[in-house]
This record gives C-alpha cells, sequence and structure tokens, in this order.
C-alpha cells in the first residue's frame, strides 16, 4: 500500500521542509517528497493520503547508544532512579519485594545527585531494609554498586577478595562496607541466576513497544553474547520491528563471522560490524580517567585491566586490520586522548580507510582534542540526558569541570556527533535528550550548566537521526528523508523545532512507521 503525507512540516534537514512525503510499505521506501501543489497531481496514485494537519514530520529516532536487551531487562527490576531519601529506599525496596517473588533484589540506578539529606549508602543500611534476601543496588552508571551481607557472602566475593583491588572492593576500619566497583561489581552481578528466555522475550517486547511510542526505529545496541537468542526468537516470531546495529565485545572478534552467518538471512534487521570495549570507569564513581586528579585527591581514575594489560592495543589493530568498525567507552578526557592517539597509530600502521572509529561518551574533551575528532574522523557518540546528574557532580569533584559535556565545540568545526541515551543508565526517551541538550537545565544549574554549551534543536535531531545512520554506516539507506531512503517516519503531536525549549522533555509522538507500515 501506498501512503501520502499532505499539509505537512516534512523535515529534510538544513532548515528546509516539505509540505508532503510519500512512501510505499511493499518496498519499505520513501517515493516522493514535495509541496502541496505537487502532491496534489499525484494523489490518485496513493491508496492513503493522510492530511497530517501541519504536524512536523521527521524521520524517525535511532538512540545511538543503548543496551537493549539488557536494559529491558533490568528496567523491569528495581528502580531507584528518583530516590532522594532514606525513606524512599526503604519503601521501594520493600515495595518492589511485596510484589516481586525473586532470589536476589537487584537494580536501583539510582544518583547521589537526587539526595535531600546526608545517606550512607552501605552493607548496614541495606541489611536494615533487607537482610534475608540477597539485594545489590547500582548506581545510575552501573560502574559500582551497593550490596547487603546476603549478597555478599552468597556470591563468595569475601572468599575471593584477593582478586581485586582495594579500590574496586572497598573496606574501612570495620571491614567490607559493601560497596563494590567495576569487576568487584560484576562478580556479585554474575551470580544472579538467569531469568528465562520466555521471560526475557516478554519484557523485551513491551521495551520494544514503548520505543515505537517514543518514535524510535532503530538501535545501536551495545549487545552481549547472550542476547542474541533474544533477538533470534523475535525474528522467529516476526516481532523485530526494529533495525539493530549491534556492537559485540572485543573478547568476540574471532566469533563474529559465524554470529554473522547466523544471521545472514536477517541482514535488514539487524547486523554485525562493530566491536566494543571499555577504556576507563565513570565519573560519579571516580573512574573516569582525566588528565588531572579528582578534587582533594591524587588519584586521576583507571584504565581498565584490558588497557593495562596491552590486551585492548593489540586486540584494536587486530580488528581494525579485519576491516571492523570499534566503539570504545571512554568518559575522562585522557582517555579521549589516548584513544584519538590510537587512531593515528591505527591508520599509520594499517592505513587510511573510512573506519568512522567511535568513542562512546567522549564526557570530558582536551581543548587540544577537538580538531583531531575533525581530522581523523573519529566519530563522538554522546548522551547529553547524562546531565542531569553529570553536572552536579562535575562540579563537586573535579577541579576543573568546563570539559563537562562540552561536545557543542564539535558541532561548531562539523566534527561528526550522534545522540544516544545508554538506557537504562538512563530513560530511552529522544525528548529528553533533546531537553538536556537544548536547555543543559540540570541538578542544581535551574538556569542551566554552562549554556554557552547548549545544542539546537535542529542539531539535536540531526544528531538522533542522520548522524546515527552514518555512525553505523547506514547513510544511504536511512537517516533523512529523501526519495529510495527508508520509509521510516514519525509524525510529531508536539513542533519541537518551536516549542518552549521547558516542554521538550514532554513532546509526544502521534505515528511512528517503519519500513512504511505503521506500528504506533
Amino acid at each position: 500500500m501506498k501512503t501520502l503525507f499532505v499539509n505537512g512540516k516534512v523535515f529534510l534537514g538544513n532548515n528546509k521542509f516539505a509540505d508532503a512525503v510519500g512512501f510505499d510499505d511493499e518496498t519499505g521506501k520513501i517515493i516522493f517528497t514535495g509541496i502541496s501543489e505537487q502532491s496534489d497531481l499525484i494523489k490518485n496514485e496513493y491508496s492513503e493520503v493522510i492530511d497530517v494537519k501541519n504536524k512536523l514530520v521527521l524521520p524517525s529516532f535511532t538512540d545511538g547508544h543503548c543496551h537493549f536487551i539488557e536494559g529491558s531487562f533490568l528496567n523491569s527490576r528495581l528502580n531507584l532512579r528518583n530516590a532522594a531519601t532514606k525513606n524512599d529506599f526503604k519503601e521501594g525496596i520493600k515495595k518492589y519485594r511485596s510484589i516481586n517473588n525473586n532470589q536476589w533484589i537487584f537494580g536501583g540506578y539510582f544518583s547521589e545527585s537526587n539526595f535531600l539529606e546526608k545517606i550512607q549508602l552501605d552493607k548496614f543500611f541495606l541489611d536494615e531494609i533487607c537482610d534475608d534476601i540477597p539485594l545489590i543496588i547500582s548506581r545510575f552508571d552501573t560502574h559500582s554498586a551497593f550490596a547487603n551481607s546476603k549478597a555478599l557472602e552468597m556470591s563468595g566475593i569475601v572468599n575471593s577478595r584477593s582478586e581485586f583491588t582495594s579500590f574496586e572492593l572497598i573496606q574501612d576500619e570495620n571491614g567490607f562496607t559493601g560497596e563494590l566497583k567495576e569487576r568487584a561489581m560484576n562478580f556479585v552481578l554474575d551470580k544472579i541466576p538467569a531469568a528465562s528466555l520466555s521471560e526475557r522475550t516478554a519484557v523485551v517486547l513491551k521495551e520494544l513497544s514503548n520505543l515505537h511510542s517514543l518514535g524510535i526505529t532503530a538501535i545501536s545496541d551495545i549487545t552481549r553474547s547472550d542476547d542474541l537468542e533474544i533477538y533470534k526468537e523475535l525474528i522467529k516470531k516476526n516481532k523485530l520491528l526494529l533495525k539493530v546495529d549491534s556492537r559485540l565485545p572485543f573478547s568476540e572478534f574471532h566469533n563474529m563471522e559465524k554470529v554473522k552467518e547466523e544471521f545472514s538471512e536477517f541482514t535488514d534487521l539487524i547486523k554485525f560490524n562493530s566491536l566494543k570495549a571499555f577504556y576507563d570507569g565513570s565519573l560519579s564513581s571516580r573512574t573516569a580517567y582525566m588528565h588531572s586528579n579528582y578534587k582533594n585527591s591524587n588519584h586521576n581514575g583507571i584504565r581498565t585491566e584490558f588497557v593495562n594489560s596491552g590486551e585492548f592495543e593489540k586486540a584494536a589493530f587486530e580488528i581494525d586490520k579485519a576491516g571492523y568498525q570499534m566503539s570504545v567507552h571512554a568518559i575522562g578526557d585522557k582517555a579521549v586522548t589516548e584513544l584519538l592517539d590510537l587512531n593515528e597509530e591505527l591508520i599509520r600502521i594499517n592505513g587510511v580507510r573510512d573506519r568512522r572509529f567511535r568513542i562512546e561518551h567522549a564526557q570530558h574533551i582536551a581543548e587540544k582534542d577537538f580538531e583531531r575528532f575533525k581530522k581523523l574522523n573519529v566519530i563522538a557518540s554522546v548522551q547529553p540526558s547524562h546531565l542531569f546528574s553529570d553536572a552536579k557532580t562535575s562540579s563537586e569533584i573535579l577541579n576543573d569541570f568546563t570539559s563537562e559535556h562540552n561536545y557543542k565545540k564539535l558541532f561548531d568545526i562539523g566534527a561528526r556527533v550522534c545522540f544516544g541515551t545508554d538506557f537504562p543508565i538512563v530513560g530511552v526517551s529522544p525528548f529528553e535528550t533533546i531537553y538536556y541538550a537544548v536547555t543543559r537545565k540540570a541538578t542544581a544549574f535551574p538556569e542551566g550548566f554552562m549554556t554557552e554549551n547548549c545544542i539546537s534543536a535542529e542539531e539535536s535531531i540531526t544528531a538522533y537521526t542522520e548522524a546515527n545512520a552514518y555512525a553505523s554506516f547506514d547513510e544511504n539507506e536511512r537517516g533523512n528523508i529523501q526519495p529510495g531512503k527508508s520509509a521510516d517516519l514519525i509524525v510529531m503531536e508536539d513542533d519541537i523545532l518551536n516549542i518552549n525549549t521547558d516542554e521538550t522533555i514532554n513532546a509526544k509522538v502521534s505515528m511512528t512507521y517503519f519500513n512504511g507500515k505503521r506500528i504506533f
């Protein structure tokens, strides 16, 4: 069936608009863009003509960085994202326990930037709330967590303490505090029994419907190897109404051809061309690797053991030589600098090619490094909604916080920037992301945090659509509204190009189309 939108405000990019757009659900492609006079002449060629009544029509959104399968599952767990008081923690955990019969309680994703009172988070505090079931609650950045005594005992981490540094398994004069960072946190989380395939699939389908309601039809997914069975299940059920750019861990490099073969029939829905690694930690855990020490500290963060061992660099050269793309987590400015240095070495050793190396987060960028992003064609894959916490945290723990989310300079010089959420670190809404990008209003900064770094609404939309398509080598297939591109479209209820910026966070989608078919 061919569908024609008329009387619309069809965003073509670069402040250009059409009145109408036509598409075909058999080919899944856009076949026409133009003005009202032109659409009047061809209306009889379409099975359905929809008057969108001057509503904004956009290319659908791509979340440029999310953990979709893991996030869908974790998002169904304990939610303490808005916890601000001790009682919020107590009531949240008790309520969750009252309606869930779980062997373990986990989730949380709290942020200290929300706290309205002093809260001493440790195993003793958690034991008072729950001492008979293992409980572990993560910070919103998922690089550190707090466990109760039962979780420490059942995981066996105390007996394995020699495997971890004092920075990962935290102790004080009274012994283990229950705070766990990086590898120690993962050690405990790995002991949680896995949910069944059917349980995880049902949760993912629910989250997929939420994506559609927000105008999201594509993702760059940080994929774990055991997520693949969920994708297979969704494809088997013909339920994967989503284009997935999967980014498996570096450790899966030698399995990539096997994985690609397994999914070879479904390359229109999921592809495997990129691998992901961690270079450093996070800001709130003070494990982001910085050029300068943290405030009142002789510590400047950490590089992961994978990096320190030399295995990361060895793998990077091998992966690059094989022609795959790399996506590397780097939050601290020194981590970013060293990855740009690595790119120069990749070019020198493996030669010039269109590698589109991605630095995921690029949360702090040293002044000397902005032009290097453009020169090396390195993509900054950033998450503006993290400002909700990072603004306050950076002002408290960094001596110089002017580099915090300062990627506006990348836009200004024409470097490549794409937007995502890092779901489930924050919610998956693109409108929340755009709100933080255009206002920079965050906890402790109601008028905006370093507002000279605000991004325009149009730049934000482009970063969420066209730039994300480019960042996954899909610019010839999707990302903007042009004949021949995928008919992945959204009709907005609210015109986010013209509404008050404070209202952006609550913007609504009226309709979402995927390959020319309406899915919301």
